[in-house]
């Protein structure tokens, strides 16, 4: 089971819990003083607005996370995220964030396309 980028063993199914995945997360990433902004976009490309992600929330590392780790290429400094990612991502952060992202997590929770930026 692959999640949020990471493997889990297969006899835990689809129940791994937050908090390995959240441990995952957090081994060997400081995200702590970087910037990160999410743009989304409609599938034709049309740029819809840019979102700044709260730091010091999961959700601000698990992207500091995606962005350091994921094989995807960077297009002027943004990288684009994998629907699944996106879902996860925002699932635990609704969870453990609480407030802080809620209003973000909604919009992530749509069909349009999402690009990433950690500076």
């Amino acid at each position: 089971m692959f999640v949020c980028g990471y493997h889990f063993p297969a006899s835990e199914g689809n129940n791994v819990s937050f908090e390995k995945v959240i441990e995952k997360i957090n081994e060997g990433i400081d995200a702590s003083g970087k910037t990160v902004t999410l743009t989304s976009e409609t599938r034709e490309g049309v740029q819809l607005e840019t979102l700044e992600v709260p730091s010091g929330t999961f959700l601000h590392t698990a992207f500091v996370d995606y962005y350091t780790n994921t094989e995807v290429v960077a297009k002027d400094g943004l990288k684009m995220i994998y629907y699944t990612n996106k879902y996860q991502i925002s699932e635990i952060s609704k969870s453990v964030d609480g407030d802080a992202t809620k209003d973000l997590c909604k919009k992530l929770d749509d069909m349009n396309l999402y690009r990433v930026k950690v500076a």
